[in-house]
């Protein structure tokens, strides 16, 4: 009886890795249809077999959460606003994907103890050298800037050691950085930082709640991998002074190295837009999707959180867009033949590509 319980759950966890994967790689698709370019470095440095925490910034809502897993090798289970797991649907979903609802403050006092279930869940999969992801930010917000970072990451690491001293934990900080984080088609580079053994930084006989060593090294650390603007008061100003020094923000150890000495930077002047020959295909490409962009343009100010933006259009490129095509090729096969409906839909890609990756960027 008991082998025949561990044939079960071997054959569970093999349906289940293959359904991440499948999700995977439909998600790293429609990322490649969202963005000009996907940059990552520094993948050399995320251990391929041990417990770590992904810990990134997060200044573009769920598109954060997905370009981790789609740019590294390993199956991460990553920590998410609980709610986006109202509905039943939802919930089943989510978790099936690795997602694992956490709750904060604005979600009422009364779930916060849930968290302890939830953290408890984390000790497990850490000390079964598996994966998790966490923005400890907190939140989500449009600075190119770190936020100061809450304790959350640092309780479930401590937590962890008390149950399993023996354990190594390792942290990969995270740098995600895009040249727009609203518009369409944005690039965005990803910076994997070099691991940091967390054991060092914990006692656990006497621990500090404050957790303030482990914190100021993640932060520093993260603060490499990002362009960081420490007066945020002065944010939008030195945005400007960036912008008109022509800087790559996917570049953040070129921008932080500008930033340093800001005041005494020459405006450089701004290059005129060049004729793009790509053009013609925009063109085909907007007219050829008029049903998903006037969803779009329906949806868009009905957005009241705008960070949201990029996750709306994800979701409508991964979805609504692919289906309407696959809609039109079925009535031209129907009117016509199936071999016109085929090049359409050939036609529907190559210029969903090149829209994609040579158009300039629009609101």
């Amino acid at each position: 009886m008991q082998v025949i319980g561990l044939n079960k759950k071997k054959k569970h966890n093999i349906l289940k890795n293959i359904w991440y994967n499948t999700v995977k790689y439909i998600v790293k698709l429609g990322l490649f249809f969202t963005h000009k370019k996907i940059k990552v470095y520094g993948k050399e440095n995320i251990p391929k077999e041990g417990a770590i925490i992904f810990i990134g910034n997060h200044q573009n809502a769920l598109l954060d959460a997905i370009l981790i897993p789609t740019t590294t090798s390993r199956n991460i289970h990553f920590l998410t606003r609980a709610s986006a797991f109202k509905t039943k649907i939802a919930n089943k979903i989510l978790r099936s994907i690795n997602m694992i609802p956490v709750y904060r403050l604005r979600d009422g006092k009364d779930n916060m103890n849930k968290n302890i279930a939830i953290f408890e869940q984390c000790f497990e999969f850490l000390k079964d050298k598996k994966a998790i992801q966490i923005f400890a930010e907190g939140e989500h917000h449009n600075f190119r800037s770190l936020l100061p970072l809450k304790k959350g990451f640092a309780r479930i690491i401590l937590g962890t050691l008390q149950k399993y001293p023996e354990l190594d934990i390792k942290i990969i900080p995270v740098g995600i950085n895009y040249d727009s984080h609203l518009n369409f088609p944005s690039s965005v580079s990803i910076y994997y930082g070099k691991p940091i053994l967390a054991k060092p930084y914990f006692n656990i006989e006497k621990p500090d709640t404050s957790y303030k060593t482990i914190k100021t090294k993640v932060s520093s650390e993260l603060k490499k991998l990002i362009t960081h603007i420490e007066n945020l008061e002065q944010h939008d100003e030195i945005i400007e002074k960036l912008k008109n020094l022509n800087v790559d923000f996917l570049d953040p150890i070129a921008t932080n190295k500008i930033l340093q000495n800001l005041d005494n930077e020459i405006p450089k002047k701004i290059k005129k837009q060049k004729f793009n020959w790509f053009t013609p295909f925009h063109i085909f490409a907007r007219i050829n999707s008029f049903f998903p962009l006037f969803l779009w343009k329906y949806l868009q100010p009905k957005i009241k959180d705008i960070i949201f933006l990029n996750t709306y259009r994800f979701a409508l490129i991964l979805t609504v867009f692919p289906l309407f095509y696959l809609i039109q090729a079925g009535i031209i096969s129907v009117l016509f033949n199936y071999k016109l409906g085929l090049i359409y839909l050939v036609i529907c890609i190559l210029t969903g590509i090149i829209t994609t990756k040579t158009a300039n960027i629009t609101p």
